[in-house]
């Protein structure tokens, strides 16, 4: 069973401070615009995440999801992350926009591993209110990052613009893919993005000052 808590709902403790995205607590209801899908019904934040670790649960029954997941370089399945790791997770968003929806998510992180703690299986992530848009979209936008914390790798400033020029040689897109490639393995295929390579975040300061990239 998996073991989470909310910044902001259920949970005070501060998250780090990193790169241009700022840490916020978790709205209780997010009111997701039509431009994002939205109905007319604000959505329950706490409700989003339980649901969405429901489908993450029965992700993690699916062999080809495992499979994929145990490839990754440190020999977990999803079953074994959502299992055995603890979860923090807090909304974020860039400098002076926190909280908001923009006109549209081009360009935004949807989430982002900030702190991994391998000894402890403890993990601390970023969730853009974009990511929030419904149980689905969230469920994928955690696969892959879960799938950082399984070992798959994240492009550096240099790969990203070399991908941007469409110079990225593919065998090392395929590398690079192998997060949002969980995704579809795991049976999210239509919210698997095909051109997406994974990301690593330099923190400005993590806990014992000891700064360093992260998936």
């Amino acid at each position: 069973m998996a073991t989470y808590e909310l910044y902001g709902l259920g949970s005070e403790r501060m998250p780090p401070s990193y790169s241009s995205y700022r840490s916020y607590r978790f709205p209780t209801t997010v009111s997701v615009p039509a431009r994002f899908g939205g109905g007319a019904a604000p959505l329950a934040v706490k409700d989003l995440f339980a649901t969405t670790f429901d489908e993450l649960a029965r992700c993690a029954a699916r062999k080809r999801c495992n499979a994929h997941f145990r490839l990754l370089g440190k020999g977990m399945g999803l079953a074994d992350i959502i299992g055995g790791w603890r979860f923090y997770f807090f909304a974020f968003g860039p400098e002076g926009e926190q909280g908001s929806w923009p006109e549209t998510d081009k360009g935004v992180t949807y989430a982002q591993v900030v702190g991994q703690y391998p000894k402890t299986s403890f993990a601390e992530i970023g969730v853009h209110i974009t990511a929030l848009r419904s149980a689905a979209f969230l469920t994928a936008t955690l696969l892959h990052e879960l799938a950082h914390i399984a070992g798959a790798p994240g492009a550096s400033d240099e790969d990203y613009a070399t991908h941007a020029a469409g110079k990225l040689p593919a065998k090392e897109f395929d590398r690079l893919h192998l997060a949002e490639e969980a995704v579809r393995a795991c049976g999210m295929r239509e919210h698997y993005k095909k051109d997406v390579i994974g990301a690593l975040d330099e923190l400005r300061t993590l806990r014992g000052g000891d700064p360093r990239r992260i998936a």
